[in-house]
């Protein structure tokens, strides 16, 4: 299981650069169809087959194999080399919305083969996130989040598979708030107010949905967690204990967030309403996040970015994160 993604620092800057660059055919073609949910299940996964994991002439970023990394840089390569995450510098303005398409189909044949916990909202609320990420890269009218049929699939379920699936289509929409918060930004300081309200829209629904990828990520028995999922990131089999802190897209997200700390106070009316809409679905995301990770028992055990002789227990350890990122967007 592949995911090709853009380093975020390469990210368009505007949604005037977003919309000016090419697409690949793959999105031209059925980006329309998966933001307006035009076909079911079953054709939508049919038209998906083909679309491959690497757009044509796009180049991979070796770096992380070749050069010399900070230790900041070799955790980023520890991070994506356990969730098939290749990275790539070109191709910029098309890559988003194409590794969303792939996460899309990634999530979406995974939950068919095998069926979700989720319901039906939580569903409809996690593929609205990757449509919007497509509606918004096309310049496509925003659409209102609606449930959407959860599906039942009854094959056996392997749960390395799916919270490597759940991460697939969670790491579009770390890309998508990224971009979101960014055009946000840049409307904003232009003076173009339409598009920041559209931007910062666009971002709330990616953060929305990031609360149920992460729920999907991990819909199996929490048994298979502590036995098989939570060693596999852990040493001896990685160098270091994996974390979501260690993601290149999670560690811009947060510079986003430190940029943003002059800028949410100063918001008034519509646009205020809007500040708050957002950090609203943050706080939602980190209460699922902590609801996740206290199902595997994440009140007891010690939390995978912490040494082994810390007593530092996962959830604490997100609430601390949660209380620092809230602060920074609330600048208190």
């Amino acid at each position: 299981m592949k995911l090709v993604m853009l380093r975020p620092a390469f990210l368009p800057a505007d949604v005037g650069s977003l919309r000016a660059g090419p697409v690949t055919d793959a999105v031209a073609e059925l980006g329309p169809l998966v933001a307006t949910r035009a076909l079911d299940d079953a054709g939508l996964l049919a038209r998906l087959a083909a679309v491959p994991v690497r757009p044509p002439g796009t180049k991979l970023d070796r770096s992380a194999f070749t050069g010399v990394l900070t230790r900041k840089e070799q955790h980023f390569a520890v991070h994506d080399g356990f969730f098939g995450v290749f990275r790539a510098t070109d191709a910029a303005p098309e890559l988003l919305a194409h590794c969303a398409l792939v996460g899309y189909r990634t999530v979406l044949r995974e939950a068919v083969r095998c069926g979700t916990t989720l319901d039906d909202e939580q569903w409809g609320r996690l593929r609205h996130g990757i449509e919007a990420v497509l509606a918004y890269a096309l310049g496509l009218p925003a659409v209102a989040p609606r449930p959407a049929q959860a599906p039942a699939g009854t094959a056996p379920l392997d749960p390395h598979r799916r919270w490597r699936s759940g991460h697939h289509v969670f790491f579009p929409l770390i890309q998508g708030i990224v971009l979101g918060l960014g055009c946000f930004q840049s409307a904003l300081n232009a003076g173009r107010a339409e598009d920041a309200d559209e931007a910062l829209e666009f971002a709330t629904a990616a953060m929305s949905a990031s609360r149920d990828a992460m729920r999907f990520a991990a819909d199996f028995p929490p048994g298979d967690y502590r036995g098989a999922v939570r060693p596999a990131m852990a040493p001896p089999h990685l160098p270091v204990g994996l974390s979501g802190v260690m993601s290149e897209d999670h560690d811009l997200l947060i510079r986003r967030f430190r940029e943003l700390r002059e800028v949410f106070p100063t918001l008034t009316g519509p646009p205020a309403a809007r500040r708050e809409e957002f950090i609203t679905a943050v706080e939602a995301t980190y209460d699922a996040h902590k609801g996740v990770c206290a199902r595997f028992d994440g009140d007891h055990v010690v939390s995978l970015r912490m040494s082994a002789s810390s007593s530092a227990k996962a959830v604490g350890v997100l609430e601390q994160l949660e209380r620092s990122r809230l602060n920074t967007l609330r600048s208190l």
